[in-house]
C-alpha cells in the first residue's frame, strides 16, 4: 500500500492551484499577442490541473482510508500529455502570428486536440492489451517532448523580450521538473523524500507562475499604452 500521511495529500494540492493559476495566465498572454480568444483560454488550465487535482485527491483517500482506487492514480499522465500538446501548440501558433502580425485563427486547436486525442486512444489500447505499463511510456515521453517545447519556446521569447524575470524563472521551473522526474525513480518512496519533491514542485509551479504573470503584465502594459 502507498505510504502517504494526511498533511502530505492535502499539500499536493498546492502545486496543483498555482499551476493552474499559471496555465491561466499563459493563455492569456497567448490570447492577447495572438490577438484571438475563445474557451480555450480557461478550457485548456482546467485539462492541465485536472490530473493533479485527482492525482491529489487519490493520495487523500489513501491517507485517510488506506483505499486506493487506481483510474485516480492512473489518469495523471492522460492529461497532462493532452493538456501539453495543447499548450505547446498554443504557444507556437499564438508567438509566430504575433511574429507575422497576423491573429491566431479561431481553430488552431483543432488539429492538436485530434493529434491529442489519438494518443490518449492509443495509451488506452495499450493500457487494455498489456500488463506492463507502455501506456504511461508512451504519454510521459509525449509529456516530456512537448514540455520541452513548450518552456524552450518561452524562454526564448522571454529573452527576445528582453523579460529577464521571466526568462529565468522559465528556466529553474525546466530544470527542478526534469530534478523531480530523477527522484521519482528513486526505488523506496520515504516519506520523507515525497515531502521534499512536493516541496520542489511548489517552488517549481511557483517559478513558472510568477514568469507567466510578468510575461502577462507587460502584454498588457502594451495593450492599454
Amino acid at each position: 500500500m502507498e505510504d502517504y500521511t494526511l498533511s502530505l495529500a492535502l499539500f499536493d494540492f498546492l502545486p496543483v492551484i498555482v499551476a493552474a493559476i499559471g496555465f491561466y495566465m499563459i493563455c492569456r498572454y497567448c490570447a492577447i499577442v495572438g490577438h484571438s480568444t475563445g474557451a480555450w483560454v480557461v478550457g485548456i488550465p482546467l485539462l492541465a490541473v485536472t490530473g493533479g487535482f485527482l492525482k491529489a485527491t487519490w493520495k487523500t483517500i489513501v491517507a485517510v482510508s488506506g483505499i486506493s482506487i487506481q483510474w485516480m492514480s492512473d489518469q495523471l499522465f492522460f492529461f497532462l500529455a493532452s493538456s501539453y500538446v495543447l499548450m505547446a501548440t498554443l504557444v507556437i501558433r499564438s508567438l509566430a502570428a504575433e511574429s507575422r502580425g497576423r491573429p491566431l485563427h479561431d481553430d488552431w486547436w483543432h488539429l492538436p486536440a485530434i493529434g491529442a486525442a489519438v494518443i490518449v486512444v492509443a495509451a488506452l489500447l495499450l493500457k487494455q492489451s498489456y500488463e506492463e505499463r507502455y501506456w504511461s511510456f508512451l504519454l510521459l515521453g509525449v509529456l516530456s517532448i512537448c514540455n520541452l517545447v513548450f518552456a524552450v519556446r518561452l524562454i526564448a521569447h522571454s529573452f527576445v523580450r528582453r523579460n529577464w524575470l521571466s526568462a529565468g524563472l522559465f528556466v529553474v521551473n525546466l530544470v527542478v521538473a526534469y530534478t523531480l522526474v530523477a527522484l521519482a525513480r528513486i526505488p523506496e518512496q520515504t516519506v520523507q523524500l515525497q515531502w521534499y519533491e512536493e516541496v520542489l514542485n511548489l517552488f517549481a509551479t511557483s517559478a513558472f507562475a510568477v514568469a507567466a504573470w510578468h510575461l502577462l503584465k507587460r502584454a498588457n502594459a502594451r495593450e492599454f499604452r
